[in-house]
Order: structure tokens, then C-alpha cells, then sequence
């Protein structure tokens, strides 16, 4: 596991997102070798959370591609190239079902 994914997982268990799953995507199938799911209870945790992932990243001197989504649409992506974390909020979350999607992936459930 490269550091970037080390570093998001750290920085999401730390700051109480929960349901933190990373699908290993290894074989080549995707863009991004890892992929970060997690969950936040509410509008104003996604939004923290973010922002904490961008800090560490900047801190580590880690380029960040680019973000997408926003809180208030339960969904943010941030593509720091080895890896692609997805925030929900769990109604988004399970609406794209995205665990469901990757099912035939590795999966290792971190945190909480």
C-alpha cells in the first residue's frame, strides 16, 4: 500500500468517519490502483473531512488531481492519483452502491 493510502486511511479513522472500505484495484482494471470508501454522519463531517484529507496531503507534498461533488450532495471525490476516496453520506452511499459494484474486488474494512 503506497503512502497516499496509508495517510487517507490514517486521517479518516482519526477523524471518525466510519464504514472506511478499501477495494484493491491492483490488477490494472482501474485508473487508480486503490480505491477509499467511507462514510460520514452528517453534511458538515464530509466537509471536514475533506478538508482534513487536503491538508494531509498538502503536508505530505502529496499532488492532489482534483475534487469533485460537495457536501450538501452527500458525495465528494478527491483524486490524489494513486488513490481515489470517495466520501458519502450513508443515504448516498447506498444509493450508488458502489460496495456492491466492486464486490468482486479485494476489500479490507479499516476504523471503525
Amino acid at each position: 500500500m503506497d503512502h497516499a493510502t496509508e495517510l487517507t486511511l490514517s486521517i479518516l479513522d482519526d477523524k471518525k468517519a466510519v464504514s472506511i472500505d478499501r477495494f484493491d484495484f491492483s490488477d490494472g482494471t482501474f485508473i487508480h490502483p486503490n480505491v477509499v470508501v467511507a462514510t460520514a454522519g452528517n453534511v458538515r463531517l464530509i466537509d471536514a473531512l475533506c478538508g482534513y484529507l487536503l491538508e494531509g496531503y498538502e503536508r505530505a507534498g502529496i499532488a492532489i488531481h482534483h475534487v469533485e461533488g460537495t457536501p450538501e450532495s452527500g458525495w465528494i471525490l478527491l483524486d490524489v492519483m494513486s488513490v481515489a476516496v470517495h466520501l458519502f453520506l450513508p443515504e448516498t452511499r447506498q444509493y450508488y452502491g458502489v460496495d456492491s459494484l466492486w464486490a468482486d474486488k479485494r476489500v479490507e474494512t479499516h476504523g471503525r
